[in-house]
């Protein structure tokens, strides 16, 4: 057998094996999956699975640095993020510490952001805040919606992050 479809071989057989999680020897092609491990919680029993985000919307906050063409150049952009680092536009934060707690949405985005809900797509009551010692922008602070989406402000843009996960 030739040794890429060797190695194609093998990463297929790995993929089916593993339920997605691919095995170190295929990356060895240098096409390293972008997925990222995320931690279920507490009352998943501690069981993980892969999930990439990827900013999939924005909206432009008023009086943003940044306007329509900087925030549609950050469309389809992945997020990467495990117990211990996140990487976003080329960038990493190594050894980060997470804090969450859930406010409430409507005032929590009025008094920070000067914004409602209803302005950024979403109904919900309440959301978790993460805080994080991240010098990203953007990942010191952002926030998660109950359907897992994330919304990341950067430079008065704030863009939500879709989940796709990999069971």
């Amino acid at each position: 057998m030739h040794p890429i479809n060797n190695l194609i071989f093998h990463c297929v057989l790995s993929v089916l094996l593993l339920f997605g999680a691919l095995l170190p020897f295929c990356e060895a092609s240098g096409k390293k999956p972008n997925r990222l491990e995320h931690p279920a919680s507490a009352a998943d029993r501690g069981a993980t699975m892969r999930v990439l985000w990827t900013v999939s919307a924005y909206h432009v906050g008023k009086g943003g640095m940044w306007g329509e063409t900087e925030a549609k150049s950050m469309l389809f952009k992945p997020l990467d993020i495990n117990t211990s680092s996140i990487t976003f536009d080329g960038q990493t934060c190594h050894d980060v510490i997470f804090k969450s707690e859930i406010v409430d949405a409507a005032q929590y985005l009025g008094e920070k952001y000067q914004t409602t809900p209803q302005t950024l797509g979403f109904e919900e009551k309440t959301l978790e805040v993460i805080k994080t010692n991240c010098f990203l922008p953007g990942f010191s602070e952002y926030m998660r919606l109950m359907d897992e989406r994330l919304i990341v402000p950067i430079n008065g843009v704030f863009f939500v992050f879709e989940p796709a996960v990999n069971y």
